[in-house]
């Protein structure tokens, strides 16, 4: 059973463990823009410290953003006063949305779904709160699976699997893909929206780790943090001769879009 857990445990360090170089930021700001129209009312669920609603905003978008932590919000908000930017923020959970229906053109969400206790809930206040052919814009973020970060990620996720059985993401793969189809949306190929590359060692990506950067790591105690990074150490010092020396990591942005209102939906359970 999963751990209680809260963000405002891990405020201080998100934007270290999700921040993009500020080139980046822009592509992505723009890409979303681009989908959603210039002046679009778009709604972030856990739009936490504002890394991808902020240069939504710049770029044109009307953002609003919801959070379930007050800390990030407050983040949020010092981040778009010092960018002089507009940001509607709402402390709220996404699976029972403050807003009246039909209340936005696009709904985005970078990095929730898979940790609420109820996505399918939440995706019925999406398909709620947007307006008739509204948007639903997923964004993730990719790591080259080959690197070291991308190794090690997955040694991290077998090692706490093994400590916490049945930790798997609920929202992940095929279910959303047919709760989607279910609710009367048409998604499109994924679009990239921005590429680029970092130097990373795996002494780094440890360090991460253990800093709690990564979310596979926030519903960990620290006991069972510890005896995880144990393990993913010793598999790393037998896989690299000098955890020190950096790689190049192709890392990309990632925005899939559903539809809502393409086709007939089906009535949706919670």
């Amino acid at each position: 059973m999963a751990l209680a857990f809260s963000f405002e445990n891990i405020a201080s360090v998100y934007d270290a463990q999700r921040a993009h170089p500020p080139e980046v930021a822009a592509q992505i700001g723009q890409a979303i823009v681009g989908l959603t129209g210039s002046c679009a009312s778009l709604l972030e669920l856990g739009v936490g410290t504002g890394r991808i609603a902020l240069p939504t905003a710049q770029a044109g978008g009307l953002v609003a953003g919801l959070d379930i932590s007050a800390e990030m919000l407050a983040l949020a908000a010092q981040r778009a006063k010092a960018a002089e930017v507009e940001l509607a923020l709402i402390c709220g959970d996404a699976q029972h949305l403050p807003f009246p229906d039909q209340s936005f053109e696009a709904v985005l969400a970078v990095h929730v779904l898979h940790l609420l206790p109820d996505w399918r809930s939440a995706l019925s206040e999406i398909v709620r709160v947007l307006k008739p052919g509204g948007l639903f814009v997923q964004g993730s973020d990719w790591r080259d699976p080959d690197s070291c970060v991308g190794r090690l990620r997955t040694q991290l996720r077998l090692a706490a699997i093994e400590f916490m059985p049945g930790s798997r993401p609920p929202g992940a793969g095929a279910a959303l893909t047919s709760a989607l189809a279910r609710a009367g949306g048409t998604t499109s190929e994924p679009l990239v929206a921005a590429t680029w590359v970092s130097s990373i060692s795996p002494a780094d990506v440890l360090a991460g780790m253990a800093a709690r950067f990564d979310a596979e790591t926030w519903v960990l105690s620290d006991t069972m943090l510890a005896a995880v990074m144990e393990r993913v150490h010793a598999w790393a010092e037998a896989t690299w001769s000098d955890l020190t020396e950096p790689e190049m990591v192709e890392q990309r942005f990632i925005l899939n879009v559903t539809r809502i209102g393409t086709t007939e939906p089906e009535v949706m359970h919670s």
